[in-house]
């Protein structure tokens, strides 16, 4: 998923703890797992180096596509906020303050930045998480190849998981 679906639907995840930040963060990093285990589409990073037999060689280098890498990223986060905060503030969810909100999009994003931070230190417990989450993630070399579909299955995601929290909300 990209960062924008993870942090919709780990707001939507938070929003089932509306008083509680810490449960609010939780709910929403176990969904980031969730997710990831749906085949989805994604975006590569230019600057990604894959190792296929050992995946714990992964890396991501500092080279000239690096920061065209960074940009993207940062946009698809910000993209992720602003779009949080609107579908959660005009559907009526109830959140009792904006740390939740924050809980929400920083547990559902925080797998994939541990990445880069293990790309960095490679050391636990940042060689677990990523092992863990290399081992759970969908692989999507086929929906990478069908752009449309991969992107129409994941607002598909998104809509539903939102449909489903109003809906829990409300009972």
């Amino acid at each position: 998923m990209i960062l924008t679906s993870h942090a919709i639907i780990g707001v939507a995840a938070a929003s089932a703890f509306p008083t509680h930040p810490i449960l609010a963060f939780s709910a929403a990093l176990a969904s980031h797992y969730i997710v990831d285990a749906i085949p989805h589409w994604e975006y590569d990073l230019l600057s990604s180096k894959k190792d296929r037999d050992n995946p714990l060689n992964n890396d991501l280098a500092v080279v000239k596509d690096f920061f065209s890498d960074l940009i993207r990223v940062l946009f698809d986060m910000c993209l992720g906020i602003v779009i949080s905060f609107f579908i959660f503030h005009f559907l009526g969810f109830n959140f009792n303050s904006l740390l939740i909100l924050i809980a929400g999009i920083a547990g559902a994003v925080a797998p994939d930045i541990l990445q880069f931070v293990y790309f960095r230190f490679r050391r636990e417990p940042f060689k677990s998480l990523y092992v863990f989450h290399y081992y759970i993630h969908s692989r999507t070399e086929k929906l990478k190849k069908h752009f449309i579909v991969g992107i129409f299955l994941q607002i598909l995601t998104v809509f539903l998981i939102v449909l489903l929290a109003k809906y829990l909300m409300n009972m």
